[in-house]
């Protein structure tokens, strides 16, 4: 099995090891979310938490990977097309920029992942597309 073919599951999989570890870095921040009752606990009284915003953010950017992930594999399941060659290289210009900003990161699952889309389906799967 080529590993093109299971592209949107790969992309999940980032998603989730993603949130996985926002989980365990940001579960101290979580915490003080639920103390303070969730609603509003980003700005409480006019106060910005900045740390509770980026976990935020953090993992909603995780849950949305998921999405697209199941997307793209729905996509390859049900569509004899492959995936747009332009979402391959749009995942490698952003895991270069990722990695150029922020070395020490996931960035480089991200090139891996838009090299594979751009270069994983075969000729005769281009020419159907």
């Amino acid at each position: 099995m080529k590993l093109y073919k299971i592209s949107g599951w790969l992309l999940v999989a980032i998603g989730v090891l993603h949130n996985s570890i926002g989980l365990a870095m940001g579960w101290p921040i979580l915490g003080d979310m639920v103390a303070d009752g969730v609603w509003n606990s980003i700005e409480p009284g006019g106060q910005m938490h900045f740390d509770r915003s980026a976990i935020l953010w953090f993992l909603l950017t995780g849950f949305f990977w998921m999405l697209l992930g199941y997307l793209m594999q729905a996509w390859l399941d049900q569509s004899l097309a492959p995936l747009p060659r332009a979402l391959g290289w749009a995942f490698v210009a952003v895991g270069l920029v990722v990695a150029i900003i922020l070395p020490v990161s996931g960035a480089l699952l991200f090139i891996a992942l838009g090299l594979l889309v751009v270069f994983g389906a075969t000729e005769s799967d281009q020419v159907r597309a």
